[in-house]
């Protein structure tokens, strides 16, 4: 598991400034250029904050309602389900897909 002071020695940041960066202190200032250079390291060596660690154990589960042949024809869902993956896996939470297709009475 990366440490805040892994990712302090590889950015030259020191591991305060880090740590308020990654806990999101908004009353830290700091320039775009630095926060965005820390963020980006912590997701490179796959830092999990400890207020993620308490989602490592839940299980996320997403009900499609459209089958994945469908969705490949529609860039809204691809793009939906890109962003809940990336945010999903950013905040350490396990995701479950469901293509749950709704099939109309007859």
């Amino acid at each position: 598991m990366t440490t805040i002071k892994e990712i302090a020695l590889k950015t030259g940041y020191s591991s305060a400034t880090v740590s308020r960066i990654l806990n999101n202190d908004q009353t830290f200032s700091v320039t775009d250029s630095t926060r965005e250079t820390v963020q980006t390291v912590a997701r490179q060596l796959d830092y999990i904050s400890v207020r993620s660690n308490q989602f490592l154990d839940i299980n996320l589960a997403v009900i499609f309602s459209i089958n994945p042949d469908e969705e490949l024809e529609d860039v809204y869902y691809v793009k939906m389900r890109q962003i809940i993956e990336a945010t999903a896996k950013k905040s350490g939470l396990k995701i479950i897909l469901v293509d749950c297709k709704i099939k109309p009475n007859t």
